[in-house]
């Protein structure tokens, strides 16, 4: 059973505290999310459950919620948290049952499509792991990324908070470990494998912090930016992703990778024609992947364009049921 705080889910336990469905709403830290469990679950003191009166649609009351500022309703104490009854104050426009359901049915609708995709995009990566050491398991050989890569670090440019305020677009802005926030202009508009230079760098399991990247986009100077040169860039992210870099990192106060020493770091690679067969299957499969990944980000940004006006009665069920026959 799931167990959730103030940010979503935390672990998990054998024994469920609340019968699901239900909605969870974050109570204590700087961001305090609200979240839904289609099973039941159990809440640590971080957050609250919500418990419907009669009259009303649990799934409507998520999406209901996810209009609130919950990070608004501050406690004003030393850690920033919501009280009970500031919670009890929020005002909701509350229409029909019917139309509660009708509007959850839709907004579901798009989030279990979205769900779905994940899965498969999770399962495409398990085949190709999968695939990648099956590959190796024939024969393999030992490359230092220096001579399997072209890195782009040159063109990196780094912008401030205030600056991309200034800058609105929909290019994403990338760094170390992800996307922040986005810009009006793409300084690179290709498949780049992305590794983390400051910051973060390196996950709980010792490997590296790695994305795999595509379209326009802009990149600034905590991630090295790279491409396949002897290996195809989809190959070398798989490659480089289950590599050990502890021993690259160093820095007391801020962990670093530097340059030098990423491209000492060894790839393990399969030789001959299981090279050729892997680079193949990959492309095959990463190209897949980047249909499902597009076909998510269209999907949610159809449920958050219709989520408010659904909320406010601006836009009829029936009218929002004939949007998502064309994205459905």
């Amino acid at each position: 059973m799931p167990v959730f705080g103030t940010n979503g889910p935390v672990g998990f336990t054998a024994t469920a505290q609340v019968d699901g469905p239900g909605v969870i709403i974050g109570r204590k830290g700087a961001y305090r999310g609200v979240h839904y469990s289609s099973e039941p679950f159990w809440v640590i003191d971080t957050a609250f459950y919500l418990v419907p009166h009669a009259g009303i649609n649990t799934k409507w009351a998520y999406y209901a919620l996810q209009l609130a500022d919950i990070n608004g309703l501050d406690s004003g104490s030393a850690i920033p948290s919501t009280t009970r009854d500031a919670f009890y104050s929020l005002d909701v426009l509350l229409p029909s049952m019917e139309v509660q359901t009708a509007i959850a049915e839709v907004l579901s609708a798009l989030d279990e499509k979205i769900a779905a995709n994940t899965k498969l995009v999770l399962t495409l990566d398990t085949h190709m792991a999968l695939s990648f050491n099956r590959a190796i398991s024939e024969g393999s050989q030992t490359v230092a990324l220096g001579d399997a890569v072209t890195f782009h670090n040159r063109r990196r440019i780094p912008l401030s908070s205030r600056e991309r305020r200034t800058r609105p677009g929909s290019v994403p802005y990338y760094g170390a470990s992800g996307a922040f926030g986005t810009v009006d202009e793409a300084i690179f508009d290709q498949p780049l494998v992305l590794v983390g230079e400051d910051g973060s760098v390196m996950n709980p399991d010792g490997t590296p912090i790695v994305q795999y990247v595509w379209g326009p986009s802009w990149v600034n100077n905590h991630a090295h930016v790279l491409t396949g040169a002897r290996i195809s860039t989809e190959l070398l992210y798989l490659a480089i992703s289950r590599k050990q870099v502890a021993t690259l990192v160093t820095g007391a106060v801020q962990p670093k990778i530097n340059m030098g020493n990423l491209k000492r770091l060894e790839l393990t690679l399969p030789t001959g024609d299981a090279l050729k067969e892997l680079e193949r299957f990959v492309g095959a499969e990463v190209a897949s992947k980047r249909l499902l990944v597009e076909e998510k980000r269209t999907l949610a940004t159809t449920r958050d364009t219709l989520l408010p006006q659904l909320m406010s009665g601006k836009l009829r069920v029936k009218d929002a049921e004939n949007l998502l026959s064309d994205v459905l």
